[in-house]
């Protein structure tokens, strides 16, 4: 699993081995549930942004090696980060952090929800499964009360009991 932090500020290389820029901003499509690509801020400064679509990426690891670029507008994990999290009620679960994608098929398979900076190192953050939520104008909604499951992320072992490889939330 791929975090967006994993590709922020990630060096992009076409295939001539030119530099282009860095990555500064995912495209996701929330309704698909997946990431359709990357903004590209380059090191020309009087460039503006480009945006990398999946086809156009040929590999990556500490760098990306791409093939082409496109000028279309998409929606952006930053325009989504930061926005708050309610659940069915009204109540504010949290505000969205980050997401969490599969590494080959870019599926957006969780959002990570920080619940403040105090719950984040006592309890952990949480992850909301993507087709749990829906994303609106001013808020992402959880529309599910009951999960069977509940994922957290917890930050440190420090509250765990000795000999014990579990902690009760």
């Amino acid at each position: 699993m791929f975090r967006v932090k994993d590709f922020i500020l990630m060096d992009v290389i076409d295939i001539k081995g030119k530099k282009i820029g860095f990555i500064k901003d995912i495209i996701i499509d929330f309704n698909k549930g997946e990431v359709k690509g990357f903004v590209i801020s380059p090191y020309n400064l009087f460039l503006g942004n480009r945006i990398i679509l999946k086809p156009n990426i040929i590999s990556f690891n500490k760098a990306m090696v791409i093939n082409g670029w496109s000028k279309d507008e998409f929606l952006t994990f930053s325009s989504i980060k930061n926005m708050d999290v309610k659940n069915k009620y009204g109540d504010i679960i949290g505000i969205v952090e980050d997401l969490l994608f599969h590494e080959f098929t870019f599926k957006i398979k969780g959002i990570i929800v920080s619940l403040g900076i105090l719950k984040n190192f006592m309890i952990g953050k949480k992850i909301l499964l993507i087709n749990s939520v829906i994303l609106g104008e001013k808020y992402i909604l959880n529309y599910k009360d009951y999960n069977k499951v509940d994922f957290i992320s917890i930050p440190h072992k420090l509250f765990m009991e000795v000999e014990s490889h579990e902690k009760n939330i």
